[in-house]
């Protein structure tokens, strides 16, 4: 509806009221420019929202994937000084931190921007400056090289000529040496040779003299050699031993004549010696008179009859001064010390102690004293300590291969370690580089968690405390089995079997 009047109209607060004062024209028309004001004013308040949510608003101005200045400036500010990945763009940097990078590029003694094998430009720079340093010096060096195969190329050119000549005359002397060879040939056709030579018709060599060993001896030099020889082998014997066969005879043919004849010399007496092998067969091996030194049958015989009966049987019966045996221990006397005793009734015996039965052992394991490595109590479990180079032994733990029992101070018996000295405590003095582990027997152990009877006790992670194996546990390295069973979880000590 168009209408061309002038009207009067009144808005009341941003003209956001329904009130309207209305001139001279009609009410119709007033009411209709009054809604018209209305929808301009809720488009207007609307307009202002929106312009404060696109100004500073921290959410969507209008929905998703827009934003307000103020959240804009807030990305410009994360874009040009932010110290994290701006805007959440991973991997992207401010302005600041590509600043910086850059000048790492530019200035950098390590690698920029934490990239491997990297290098900045000042480092390449002073490199570059290396290698041209490293370049001059192998110019300079090229350089003297050059001088000098300039000069070795001179030296080349007069060994040249020099060979030249140096090969006319070596064919000169070839030449020669080729005339001389084929004379040579003719000539050693007739010549014997050094090594070995074969002569043939009757070649003759001066008689030796026997002073060169090495000189060749002819047959004149042979034949009085050996007439030589022979004279003095003969040596003036007379004609039936001058030789070897005659010597032979003369020897009755025994090739061990001087054994021979030893042996039977040694079947014979000394004719000088008569007299005191006479004199040695009264003697005996001392050279003392038999019949002076030593008593006949008959005087031994009288001796022995003149014996005390003792002597004779060996009977206890017949001892005349019977020794008093004393009726009770405590009368006896330890002389030979073999059995010691203090003033609490401990025994020391230095001896082997040998018996059938031994009764009231009120203490329960039999144990062995193991090299100590390490601090330890009773109750322990003990192991090998594996980490060691020699033997020797700690708490054992769940990573314990080689656990060999427990640390016991109720051992009836005890083997191993150091013997003590006269007066000395065996515990005591072996204890500080020992340690007592029962092998066999019952024993209290330092033990966590729940115990059941006959269950295995194996290492827990605790050093020294051992827990019950649960089923399906490996129980290759159980120190025994519990004896008593009770539901406490703290750390205490139960008894247990050792090693079953």
């Amino acid at each position: 509806m168009s209408i061309d009047a002038e009207i009067e109209v009144t808005a009341i607060n941003n003209a956001t009221s329904g009130g309207m004062t209305v001139g001279y024209y009609g009410a119709e028309v007033a009411r209709e420019y009054a809604e018209k004001a209305k929808d301009s004013a809720r488009a207007a308040e609307e307009a202002r929202n929106l312009s404060e949510a696109w100004a500073e608003s921290t959410e969507a101005p209008t929905g998703e994937g827009t934003r307000s200045s103020k959240s804009w400036s807030e990305v410009s500010r994360e874009w040009a000084e932010g110290e994290r990945e701006p805007d959440g763009v991973e991997g992207a940097r401010s302005s600041k931190a590509w600043n910086s990078v850059a000048r790492a590029w530019a200035e950098s003694d390590e690698e920029p921007d934490g990239t491997e094998g990297a290098k900045s430009a000042k480092t390449w720079a002073n490199l570059a400056g290396e290698k041209a340093a490293l370049a001059t010096a192998m110019a300079n060096e090229a350089n003297v090289s050059r001088d000098s195969a300039k000069e070795c190329a001179n030296a080349a050119r007069l060994f040249e000529s020099s060979a030249e000549n140096h090969a006319t005359i070596a064919k000169q002397s070839a030449d020669r040496a080729t005339e001389n060879l084929e004379a040579m040939k003719v000539n050693l056709s007739a010549k014997a040779d050094v090594e070995s030579p074969a002569f043939t018709g009757t070649p003759i060599v001066p008689t030796a003299s026997g002073e060169n060993a090495e000189q060749i001896a002819n047959v004149a030099y042979v034949k009085e050699s050996i007439a030589t020889q022979i004279d003095a082998l003969v040596g003036g014997s007379p004609d039936a031993l001058d030789t070897l066969k005659e010597l032979s005879d003369a020897l009755g043919r025994d090739p061990n004549f001087s054994a021979t004849m030893t042996k039977e010399l040694s079947k014979k007496l000394d004719a000088t010696a008569n007299a005191v092998s006479a004199t040695k067969a009264v003697q005996d091996g001392d050279g003392k008179v038999i019949t002076e030194t030593y008593a006949t049958k008959d005087e031994t015989r009288g001796a022995f009859e003149a014996l005390p009966s003792v002597a004779k049987t060996g009977s206890y019966a017949d001892l005349l001064n019977k020794p008093s045996i004393p009726a009770k221990t405590s009368d006896l006397r330890n002389d030979s010390r073999f059995v010691a005793s203090d003033a609490n009734g401990n025994v020391t015996i230095t001896g082997t102690l040998t018996a059938a039965k031994v009764y009231n052992a009120y203490y329960n394991d039999y144990a062995e004293f193991f090299p100590r490595g390490g601090d330890t109590m009773a109750g322990d479990l003990i192991a090998l300590d594996e980490t060691a180079t020699y033997e020797r032994y700690v708490r054992a733990t769940d990573k314990s291969k080689c656990v060999v029992g427990v640390e016991s101070n109720e051992f009836a018996m005890i083997i191993g370690g150091e013997p003590a000295e006269q007066g000395e405590n065996p515990l005591e003095k072996n204890l500080d580089r020992f340690i007592p582990v029962a092998l066999m027997g019952r024993v209290h152990v330092r033990f966590s968690g729940k115990a059941e009877v006959g269950a295995f006790v194996i290492p827990s992670e605790t050093p020294g405390v051992g827990r019950m194996a649960l089923p399906g546990e490996d129980t290759s390295q159980s120190v025994g089995r519990i004896l008593y069973a009770d539901n406490a979880q703290n750390l205490r000590r139960i008894k247990i079997l050792v090693g079953r």
